[in-house]
């Protein structure tokens, strides 16, 4: 008999945990109401916590050389910044202040005596969402500061006219387990609901059957339920 693969396994197994346990469930089971709220944070600013990504664009200010400051430095697509004296420096998947120390130690190596390095992200690239669903123009949509739900719909030019306005799923991965939730935009539009927060890396469906359908019917682990988000076992 043919072995399955790997990634079957793990469904298998994923299945049959699901069956012993009775925690299977589909993305209808998402939580709703104070529930789904409940495990909205705030929004982090692009700062310490914010790791650089490939076409942002920085501000790399080194103290007292301006001939080795950079007003609008863009990362490249390998995640490298091209500093003047010292060539390409990869900076993708760090902080500010860590690019800074690692600007810093390439410049102190040879060419400076304990150079003073300040990286500041002017373009943001790699904060953005996704809006997909009942809307006029899903897509990707980057992040500047805070963002509600019904300011991310309306990045992608609105819902549609037949949009299922009180199945609103949100996407997001958090603690390496990607996680859902349902809203009401209609409820929010009347002032009845608050405007949840977005965060840069979520995906936003209008509509249920839309997320059923993007989802492709992914299990949902439901121990979750009571933290706000349902855990989905899979990709988008």
């Amino acid at each position: 008999m043919k072995r399955p693969t790997d990634s079957r396994s793990q469904a298998l197994v994923m299945i049959m945990a699901c069956i012993w346990l009775g925690a299977c469930s589909t993305v209808e089971d998402a939580p709703k109401g104070e529930a789904a709220y409940a495990a909205i944070p705030t929004a982090p600013a692009v700062g310490m916590d914010y790791r650089i990504s490939p076409d942002d664009v920085l501000r790399i200010q080194v103290y007292h050389e301006p001939g080795l400051s950079l007003e609008d430095a863009q990362v490249t697509a390998a995640g490298m910044v091209r500093m003047p004296l010292v060539g390409d420096v990869s900076v993708a998947g760090l902080s500010a202040s860590e690019a800074s120390d690692v600007i810093a130690g390439r410049l102190g190596e040879r060419y400076l005596v304990s150079p003073q390095v300040t990286v500041f992200v002017k373009k943001a690239v790699g904060r953005r969402i996704t809006v997909d669903g009942e809307v006029r123009e899903p897509g990707l949509f980057p992040v500047e500061g805070r963002l509600g739900l019904l300011q991310a719909v309306a990045m992608a030019k609105g819902p549609t006219r037949l949009a299922s306005l009180g199945q609103i799923v949100v996407v997001r991965q958090s603690d390496g387990e990607r996680k859902a939730a349902m809203f009401d935009m209609g409820a929010i539009r009347r002032g009845e609901a608050p405007d949840p927060e977005i965060l840069p890396g979520d995906t936003v469906i209008v509509g249920l059957s839309r997320a059923k359908a993007i989802l492709g019917g992914t299990l949902l682990a439901l121990p979750a339920v009571g933290a706000g988000f349902v855990v989905l076992d899979g990709g988008l």
